[in-house]
């Protein structure tokens, strides 16, 4: 049932939309083929960019590629001192398997497809910025308990990404614009840990290719949103 589901989901994309995933898939494994520094890292990043363009797709089986991917991160996140990481993958497996429960059931055929696509419209801007603000306070004062060495920076890319990732879970097409923010962020912060840290710069091309996807998401949820309007 679980090996059905999944493979359903990678069926009935556009050809350019395979090309894209294998193209990010190739740029990684070059990626690692210059610094191949860690076997599981190449794992956690394969799975996270499988999962970033199944989000694109709209379809429910990117939690499951994202919780392996939250998995592993968070751990090469601790071995590298990279606490705001830590800290938002270990939120992001709560939140799969929140998400992969909330989409399943949301769904009307059962396949978790998304297909209600919904936008943040005036004062709910507000509200998403307030949330923003609150976890951004709340992971600020977490990680000066780890002495973390980059606290301001961390905590607001660690808000930027939990906004995001909690507008996913609602189905919001907004949730791109916090997803492009905070992989800019994400990427200074793998940037620094590859320069200083002795990290990986494998997961440095995986957020590249995050941005890109990004991008390309919430041009796709638009149509999403428009194809299900016309029904």
């Amino acid at each position: 049932m679980c090996s059905n589901f999944i493979i359903n989901d990678f069926k009935g994309w556009e050809r350019k939309n395979y090309l894209f995933l294998l193209t990010m898939i190739g740029v990684q494994l070059v990626a690692f083929s210059f610094n191949p520094s860690s076997w599981i890292t190449l794992v956690g990043g394969l799975s996270g960019i499988i999962c970033v363009n199944l989000i694109a797709q709209g379809k429910a089986s990117n939690y499951i590629f994202g919780f392996i991917s939250a998995l592993i991160i968070g751990y090469f996140g601790f071995k590298t001192r990279v606490y705001a990481e830590v800290l938002l993958q270990s939120f992001y497996i709560i939140m799969d398997i929140t998400g992969l429960y909330a989409w399943l059931k949301a769904s009307e055929d059962g396949s978790g497809n998304v297909t209600d696509v919904k936008t943040l419209r005036g004062i709910q801007w507000l509200y998403a910025g307030l949330v923003w603000l609150a976890i951004g306070m709340i992971a600020y004062f977490l990680l000066g308990f780890v002495n973390d060495a980059q606290q301001t920076l961390d905590a607001i890319t660690f808000s930027v990404s939990a906004t995001g990732m909690l507008l996913m879970i609602k189905r919001y097409q907004s949730q791109f614009v916090f997803w492009l923010l905070g992989n800019i962020f994400s990427l200074v912060l793998w940037f620094r840990a590859g320069t200083h840290a002795g990290g990986d710069y494998a997961l440095f091309v995986m957020y590249c290719m995050y941005t890109f996807n990004s991008i390309y998401g919430m041009i796709h949820w638009l149509k999403l949103k428009k194809i299900n309007n016309n029904r």
